[in-house]
Order: structure tokens, then C-alpha cells, then sequence
């Protein structure tokens, strides 16, 4: 079940990232805040909802959606960031580099929620490690 489902991810995420990104009006991705949050949404609810049709429980449903909705956002920022720093373009070497180490991001995005569900994580399991490390 987990390798079908993180196959289910990868093509949502071929979806998201190619398909529905094509059709929306070319977004910012340098500003931080802003319409590119769009982008990422899609990538959200599909996530909610290849989750939901996975029989994965609500709870997780929500963070899962969360992580992506997140690391897709702090991923996309920080290589366009950098891509305007040193001024890559799109027709260079240097750019199809920069997308292939941006997609091999998103699918380890997608290995962890794999990782996530299969350990059955909770909330509270997640909330108290992350609590630990600073008391």
C-alpha cells in the first residue's frame, strides 16, 4: 500500500506542478507571501485528498496537506530566491539543475508522508518531540 500510495502523491504532484501550475496566470514565487500561495494550495488539497482516498485517517489527512502545503512553499521560494540571485535563466544549464534538485525535494516531501503514515505518527507524538528538543 505505501509504494502505491506514494506513487499516487507523485502523480498528484505531476498534476500540481505541471498541469493546473500551466494554467494559472505565471506567479512570483520570489515574493513570499502572495498569489503563488495558489500553487501551493493545489498542492494542499490534492494531498488532502489522494490522502482521504488512501483510507488514511482525517487527523493525518490535515498535516499531511500541511507538510506539503508548507515544504512545496519554503522548496519553490528559496530555489527562485536563489535562481534571481545569480540571475539563471531558463534556457541555461544551470536551471534544469536547479529543477532537478527542486523535484527531488518535493518527491523526498512525498517519501516523508509516506514515512509518516506508515509509522502511524500522532499529533501528540509529533507535538512532544518537537516539544523536547528545546526543554
Amino acid at each position: 500500500m505505501n509504494t502505491i500510495f506514494l506513487f499516487a502523491l507523485l502523480v498528484k504532484h505531476a498534476f500540481c506542478d505541471l498541469y493546473l501550475q500551466f494554467k494559472k496566470v505565471p506567479l512570483d514565487k520570489t515574493r513570499y507571501l502572495g498569489e503563488c500561495h495558489l500553487h501551493y494550495f493545489d498542492h494542499a488539497i490534492l494531498t488532502f485528498m489522494v490522502s482521504y482516498l488512501f483510507l488514511v485517517p482525517l487527523e493525518y489527512c490535515f498535516l499531511l496537506s500541511g507538510i506539503d502545503y508548507i515544504l512545496h512553499w519554503h522548496i519553490d521560494y528559496v530555489k527562485t530566491k536563489i535562481m534571481k540571485l545569480f540571475k539563471i535563466v531558463n534556457s541555461s544549464v544551470v536551471y534544469w539543475l536547479f529543477q532537478t534538485f527542486d523535484q527531488i525535494l518535493h518527491y523526498g516531501t512525498y517519501l516523508l508522508l509516506v514515512y509518516i503514515v506508515s509509522r502511524n505518527f500522532l499529533f501528540q507524538d509529533i507535538f512532544e518531540k518537537f516539544i523536547s528538543n528545546f526543554f
